[in-house]
């Protein structure tokens, strides 16, 4: 399945932490990834201009929050945001996704996070309707935070003051088990899975 209306995409640095972004962003013709099994839904990728770190000590440098935290609710039970333009284009989107705090490795001087009450952080991935039906739509294959499953997560403030993950799907990693991605390949899942174990390593959580 191929994605050929074009999207036209706003000051997306205002959703998603980490992007880059001056006046306007355009994607087009960007193909649908096969659907997922369990949700039997297609899935829309877009490529973006991003901040990437390629170690795990530079995701902690540039992290402002660290936690390890779980997802409380399933991904369609979460708050997706999609915005337009007039003329109906995309202007920006993002799932709002609440997450209950186990542990916090790193927070900005003089914050203190309320470990009772669940953390809403930002995620590059949402789900659009059109003619063809209901679709997610991600940026850089990024996959969502997966309910009950313990992760930590890197993220930084928006400019809206939200906390966004950074580095797309290399800014969140699950501890126990290493979620496979049915939408990436198999030699891009074991680069992932090799940078999941050195930040696993790096904050003694193996």
């Amino acid at each position: 399945m191929t994605f050929n209306k074009k999207i036209k995409l706003g000051i997306s640095v205002l959703a998603v932490g980490g992007l880059i972004a001056s006046g306007s962003l355009f994607f087009t013709s960007t193909n649908a990834s096969p659907k997922f099994p369990e949700f039997n839904t297609p899935k829309i990728s877009l490529e973006a201009s991003y901040i990437e770190y390629g170690t795990a000590d530079e995701l902690d440098s540039n992290a402002e929050l660290i936690v390890i935290g779980t997802p409380l609710q399933d991904f369609d039970d979460r708050q997706h945001i999609v915005t337009s333009f007039d003329d109906g284009t995309i202007q920006d989107f993002y799932t709002l996704t609440n997450v209950k705090i186990d542990k916090v490795i790193k927070s900005p001087e003089g914050v203190a996070l309320n470990a009772e009450e669940p953390l809403s952080i930002v995620e590059p991935i949402s789900y659009i309707k059109d003619a063809g039906g209901k679709k997610k739509i991600a940026y850089e294959d990024y996959t969502e935070l997966k309910q009950n499953e313990k992760s930590i997560i890197f993220l930084k403030k928006n400019t809206q003051g939200q906390y966004s993950v950074i580095n797309m799907d290399l800014g969140k990693f699950a501890i126990e088990t290493s979620s496979q991605s049915p939408s990436i390949s198999g030699e891009k899942q074991d680069s992932k899975e090799k940078f999941r174990k050195s930040v696993l390593e790096k904050y003694d959580l193996k």
